[in-house]
């Protein structure tokens, strides 16, 4: 489980979000949410972590993660 939070104190700033999307559109919003200032708890599958890890074409020069994921 990573956690994601914005010392700034923004305009969410108290506001926790529970992270279960695996997809490009919902990590982006909860993106969005942590550059607020909410803080942003995501939970990814215990045995392959978030799926964009492993989504082609994984790039060496990163560490083997698929470049979406980055």
């Amino acid at each position: 489980m990573a956690t994601s939070t914005d010392d700034s104190g923004g305009p969410l700033a108290g506001l926790r979000v529970i992270d279960f999307t695996h997809f490009l559109a919902g990590p982006v919003a909860t993106l969005i949410l942590a550059d607020g200032g909410a803080e942003v708890v995501k939970i990814e599958d215990a045995a392959r972590g978030d799926a964009f890890r492993h989504f082609l074409p994984p790039d060496e020069r990163l560490g083997g993660e698929g470049v979406p994921f980055l």
